[in-house]
């Protein structure tokens, strides 16, 4: 598909746009994607302040003409020039990430803003900026000055100002970032909202461009963003008032800072306030303002609407004991309509989803052990996103009343005065067994079932009545009760049930994962101890067991298998998407394969002039990851491929060169095998004395540039990093339920090491699995003792070499 976006003509409007072409195409490599400008009022008339011809709205109206014609589908803007509530049938997608928000002070003389003389000029066209100026310095002269950033710089010089400001993001983003002399922090300037934040603007209804642009969405600038715009809005949404806010980020919530005054600017007033969540910290805001001055007629109208606010309704939704097909048609249809969702680790993802794109996903994280939030946070949560949203729902594995603690959630909704509907899920104390081919109940075995919770205060095991149980002939199930296993066979066994009644465990029941451990009360804790169960899991104990050879275990749409040959299961620790691929290929070779996130791919930012990029002779890539980088610098220089022309390029083998290929690039030489010292040792055979060698690398590339030197002493190397491997922390992973691992790099396998408490007996005997020698080295370092190395590196060659062993196809 050919998708168009607009912007205006300007060199910062045009490298925004770019800068999200570049994003879209990454995201996107089978589309197309493709600028068009567009000379708004605000471009044309540059001999006016802004609040003389229409405020904001004068940089976006013909850009959203064009978006509400259909003659393009994605608007970008500066979100800091646009109006709080866009054009009817247009709508802001969430944000990207930010660029600096501060101001920034470009000097024609001074060496900082302190240093300025008395009566100093400086140029700015913004009332927020000159209110704050005069305030830190009464004595200085501000005088209009409008035009794109070079224009201004161009004023700075020919009307010999002493300095102007601008907006630091701009300048980057244009990379004239060396022209700054001195930013401004939040004290001495507070920034117009969302200033450094891309606006994109898309028609309302549009969800092929919604789901487009889901890639680029940075949650952390999405939620400040709207703290500030919401303050912008209180304030009344236009830039008739100098009005200023930053959100940040803080330990224990965020922190807004915000700023307005009245229409000359010559009276400010200022809060400063902190929360939990940034969403609500506006309206306290301007309540802190409203104590200390008049508010504008706008602003207490605005409250006024904010007090009458109507509370939406929270939906307890039970989503089923883990396959998602198993959610109820009801269950699914509130989904869809949310707006928020707020959902347990054993929730399926896939669930997730089938939400739409504004909806707001959030995990709360509750598992046996652990929570990433606790339940009466959980409950104040359900209470502040029902103050936002009209549809929020509480998505619980398998029944929310049933050891969900959906009653308590529902009895806290009541209490707020907000209405809650339950939507019953499927139990896991019934589905769980049937998925293992074990009835709860059958005529003339068992006519009843009895469950419980083993999971009590403090990990400890819940008070049960095991005598009961023991004289019953019900059939008895335990949630929660994979830890406590032992004690609760002893228990049955001290209350008199016979030891050769029939049990069984059922863990991840209707996944992939479904493992089934049956057994007697006397051997079931053993034999559960030796496969290494994981939780979820339900405990069944009765004669009922025993029909499960007769009876046909669970056959949905998840695709584990029905026989009780285990699968080979296999910890993969990923550092990015790309190792993906393995873990398909390795999946449809009947492996069982975790990957772990241990590491993300961040781009670094530089800006090059094309003086600079036509100085290497070549330029060397050792990985995908360098490729794209340092594409990504290119294009955000405002420069393209064309201006590599007299550059040869080295590529350390055809995974990295298929990856150049998608940028429209070629390498003129790969070595003869896929690593980095073979690359280096025949490049520099090849090369002329006193060639210029740009070394693309990341910041942990284990080469360093004296050792890239040493290989020839009359080739000149310049190390360039482009991309940061960066650490993903995460809680203690259980090796010993894995039968191997698989490497694909150094760094996965050192970041590995501090996930386990130790390296696992099994897999020192059937030995891990590494792509290549720089891989092997590192596990050799940590202790691995036997390793198997691909015969050549790829993935492919991994996949053989993993099958090989396995007897796999």
């Amino acid at each position: 598909m050919h998708y168009i976006i607009g912007t205006r003509g300007s060199k910062l409007a045009i490298a925004q746009a770019e800068y999200v072409r570049e994003k879209l195409q990454d995201a996107w490599p089978e589309d197309e994607f493709t600028i068009q400008t567009i000379s708004t009022k605000g471009d044309r008339i540059l001999d006016k302040p802004l609040q003389e011809i229409g405020g904001k709205g004068i940089f976006v109206q013909e850009i959203e003409q064009a978006l509400l014609a259909g003659k393009i589908h994605i608007a970008v803007h500066s979100m800091k020039d646009m109006p709080v509530v866009p054009e009817p049938g247009l709508m802001f997608a969430p944000c990207m990430e930010r660029e600096d928000s501060r101001d920034a002070l470009i000097l024609r003389t001074a060496a900082s803003f302190e240093e300025l003389p008395e009566g100093a000029v400086i140029g700015t066209g913004s009332i927020r900026r000159k209110a704050q100026l005069l305030r830190m310095r009464p004595d200085l002269k501000i005088v209009g000055i409008r035009g794109n950033v070079d224009t201004r710089i161009r004023k700075l010089f020919s009307e010999k100002l002493d300095g102007i400001v601008l907006a630091a993001a701009g300048l980057h983003r244009l990379g004239q970032g060396d022209k700054i002399t001195q930013y401004l922090s939040y004290e001495q300037m507070l920034p117009s909202p969302a200033q450094g934040v891309l606006g994109l603007e898309i028609c309302e209804g549009s969800e092929e461009i919604k789901r487009l642009l889901l890639p680029l969405w940075d949650e952390e600038s999405d939620r400040t963003a709207k703290a500030e715009r919401e303050f912008l809005r209180l304030c009344g949404g236009d830039c008739h008032l100098p009005t200023a806010a930053v959100c940040e980020r803080i330990k224990g919530g965020y922190r807004l800072r915000a700023m307005t005054g009245n229409a000359d600017g010559s009276s400010l007033s200022f809060a400063d306030v902190q929360g939990e969540w940034a969403e609500e910290l506006a309206e306290i805001a301007i309540r802190q303002i409203f104590l200390t001055r008049q508010l504008q007629p706008q602003m207490t109208a605005q409250l006024s609407l904010q007090k009458d606010r109507k509370k939406g309704m929270v939906y307890l939704v039970g989503a089923g004991p883990g396959d998602p097909s198993l959610i109820t048609v009801r269950g699914m249809q509130v989904l869809k309509q949310a707006d928020c969702v707020i959902y347990d680790r054993l929730v399926s993802t896939d669930l997730l989803s089938c939400t739409s794109v504004e909806c707001e996903c959030i995990c709360v994280g509750k598992s046996n052990r652990s929570h990433i939030m606790e339940q009466d946070k959980i409950q104040k949560l359900l209470i502040h996103k029902a103050g936002q949203h009209s549809c929020v729902v509480r998505l619980k594995g398998g029944d929310p009343f049933v050891f969900g603690r959906g009653g308590e959630e529902a009895l806290a909704l009541k209490d707020a005065g907000i209405p809650c509907c339950i939507v019953p899920g499927v139990t896991s104390a019934a589905a769980a067994p049937a998925c293992a081919g074990i009835p709860v109940t059958h005529r003339g075995v068992a006519g009843g079932f009895r469950v419980v919770t083993a999971h009590g205060r403090e990990n400890s095991l819940a008070s049960i009545d095991f005598d009961s149980m023991a004289k019953g002939k019900e059939t008895c199930i335990f949630l929660m009760g994979l830890s406590h296993l032992n004690e609760i066979v002893s228990g049955l066994l001290r209350a008199g049930m016979p030891g050769e009644t029939k049990a069984a465990v059922v863990s991840m029941a209707s996944t992939r994962e479904q493992r089934i451990c049956e057994g007697t009360l006397l051997n079931l804790a053993a034999r559960a101890g030796r496969e290494n169960l994981k939780s979820p899991a339900v405990i069944v104990v009765g004669d009922v067991v025993g029909l499960r050879k007769y009876l046909p275990v669970w056959e949905g749409e998840t695709s584990f298998s029905q026989s009780t040959e285990r699968k080979c299961r296999i910890l993969l620790p990923v550092t990015d998407s790309g190792e993906n691929a393995l873990e398909q290929m390795l999946d449809q070779r009947g492996f069982y394969v975790e990957g772990v996130p241990v590491g993300e791919i961040v781009y670094e930012n530089h800006i090059y002039t094309r003086e600079e990029v036509i100085r290497p002779d070549w330029l060397v890539f050792t990985s995908r990851h360098g490729v794209r980088g340092f594409i990504k610098q290119l294009m955000a220089s405002g420069l393209d491929l064309r201006d590599l022309s007299g550059v040869q390029i080295a590529c350390v083998g055809e995974k990295t060169s298929d990856v150049l290929r998608e940028s429209g690039l070629r390498a003129d030489f790969i070595p003869s095998v896929a690593n980095a010292a073979t690359l280096f040792s025949e490049l520099s055979a090849d090369l002329s004395a006193g060639s210029l060698v740009w070394y693309i690398k990341g910041t942990e590339t284990a080469h360093t540039e004296a050792e890239v030197d040493s290989l020839s002493k009359n080739i000149y190397w310049e190390s360039k990093t482009v991309y940061a491997n960066r650490e993903v922390s995460g809680e203690k992973i259980c090796a010993e339920n894995y039968d191997t691992a698989v490497f694909t790099c150094a760094s996965a396998a050192s970041r590995l090491i501090k996930r386990i408490s130790l390296i696992p007996d099994t897999w020192q005997k059937n030995g891990v699995y590494s792509i290549g020698p720089s891989c092997t080295d590192r596990l050799r370092e940590l202790g691995f003792k036997k390793i198997w190395q691909a015969d050549k590196p790829g993935y492919e060659n991994l996949c053989k070499q993993i099958c090989r062993d396995f007897n796999k196809p």
